[in-house]
């Protein structure tokens, strides 16, 4: 868990596109007022180019390289929720970063829901972000990437199920999540 001399935790938010991350936490962030932060937007911002941009020009291997290097400065500040990408939890030491740093929590969507949400949506920042799905998401492909993904998004402590919830419902549930988490409990023993 987090030291107690060091910064209070975070929330990260992992699961494959479409499981309402972004949204969700956003709304976590202002319930519990804490800073947000999306990390493909911080990336983007970084590299100075979309997603779909780094892939085709750097590689997918550079992107996981950005996405590992401002997981660590996030968690190094500390007190945010955090909505990673998809593929934050793959590597390992991700994993272990947010394992260390607060309290990491899986939203979860059928293949069929999450079909759906990423075909309707409007694509965030005016462009796809979705380089390894494709635009038009097809369920067999999200299928093979969820369970490709299992064991790293198992890592988890908590899974919240989305597929029948508001983004407001989610959120809810993700702040009583946090509130009664070990996590939480710790980190305010530990400043008060």
């Amino acid at each position: 868990m987090t030291e107690t001399n060091g910064p209070k935790p975070n929330i990260y938010l992992i699961g494959l596109s479409g499981t309402g991350k972004t949204r969700s936490g956003r709304r976590v962030a202002e319930l519990l007022g804490w800073p947000f932060v999306e990390m493909d937007g911080v990336i983007e911002d970084r590299a100075g180019k979309s997603i779909p941009r780094i892939f085709d020009e750097n590689g997918e291997g550079y992107f996981r390289d950005l996405e590992s290097q401002i997981l660590v400065e996030v968690a190094g500040r500390g007190g945010r929720v955090v909505s990673t990408g998809g593929g934050v939890p793959v590597r390992e030491e991700n994993r272990e970063i947010m394992k260390s740093s607060g309290l990491t929590i899986r939203l979860v969507a059928s293949p069929e829901a999450l079909h759906k949400r990423l075909v309707n949506s409007t694509p965030q920042r005016g462009r796809a972000l979705r380089p390894l799905l494709g635009d038009d998401a097809p369920v067999e492909k999200i299928r093979t990437m969820l369970n490709d993904r299992e064991e790293a998004y198992s890592a988890a402590s908590i899974s919240i199920e989305t597929d029948d919830q508001s983004h407001d419902q989610v959120a809810e549930a993700i702040a009583k999540a946090w509130r009664s988490s070990e996590v939480a409990k710790s980190s305010t023993n530990a400043s008060g």
